[in-house]
């Protein structure tokens, strides 16, 4: 009798045990599966080949930093011509194509090839719309990049 109970007992830890291992890797592949899929709800970014005005309000797109490329070295703009312009946009959730890091790097290259090729540039900043984690940082990386190359472009 005794016999039976500790058998029944060991069984019973047995498959407590298996249901619990398996139940982990099951939530051990769904986490895998999640984490490898794209994080719609991270792409909030885009970039508008537009300009933004420091008071411009609009649902779809939120500029955050603005960076326009004025003209090459050998360059003239003429009247009217505004140059080429990268805004940097806060968009609905999953509607963007990029996520916050994504859009850091893609901008900081455009700064850095400006610098390479000395092009005049200027950028505009929107630190009061950003209010999302992490926006406030951004801005402050592209200014300061933006400023290291400047620093970099002009001859010594």
């Amino acid at each position: 009798m005794m016999i039976t109970a500790i058998a029944g007992a060991a069984l019973f830890l047995l498959l407590a045990a298996g249901l619990i291992a398996y139940q982990n890797s099951r939530l051990i592949r769904q986490q895998e599966a999640e984490s490898a899929a794209a994080p719609t709800g991270k792409l909030m970014y885009s970039v508008f080949f537009e300009q933004f005005r420091g008071d411009e309000e609009r649902p779809e797109a939120v500029p955050l930093f603005q960076y326009t490329v004025l003209s090459g070295p050998e360059e003239q703009l003429h009247e009217g011509e505004t140059g080429t312009t990268y805004a940097l946009c806060r968009v609905p959730a999953g509607t963007g194509e990029m996520t916050l890091e994504d859009a850091l790097q893609w901008m900081q290259t455009r700064i850095r090839a400006a610098s390479i090729q000395r092009v005049l540039s200027e950028h505009l900043s929107f630190p009061g719309k950003a209010d999302r984690k992490g926006e406030k940082e951004l801005i402050i990386n592209l200014e300061a990049t933006v400023r290291e190359e400047a620093g970099y472009a002009s001859p010594h």
